[in-house]
């Protein structure tokens, strides 16, 4: 796969995406070069236009259901299931948090008494 994304990188910059282009690119993003992988590749795009393959592919990908859900929910809740068995009962009660007392009461935000005055902001 990291074949193909050489040769598409290449593509895209212009070049001709020789064994040796796709090879130089692979070695540069620090990946394992496959020569065989290689020139499997180069000879399967022999004489073929990328943009025509990459069309044809986008052609098929239509088809393909993508999820997503579309109305009703369908898509995202298939993980739950017994989720709503637990009870209010069941769970552990939660200890209320104490609410401070935001201003007034003498000191300022950071902890001092004096109301900020004397600060240098």
């Amino acid at each position: 796969m990291s074949e193909v994304a050489a040769l598409l990188l290449c593509k895209l910059g212009g070049k001709a995406g020789s064994a040796d282009d796709i090879k130089a690119v692979l070695e540069a993003g620090g990946v394992d070069v496959n020569e065989d992988k290689i020139s499997a590749l180069t000879g399967d795009m022999d004489g073929k236009d990328i943009n025509e393959i990459l069309a044809a592919g986008m052609e098929k990908m239509k088809d393909v259901p993508m999820g997503g859900g579309g109305g009703g929910g369908g898509g995202g809740g298939a993980g739950g299931g017994g989720a709503g068995a637990e009870t209010e009962e069941s769970k552990p009660a939660e200890p209320e948090e104490e609410e401070m007392e935001v201003g007034g009461g003498g000191g300022d935000l950071f902890g001092g008494g004096d109301g900020g005055g004397g600060g240098d902001y």
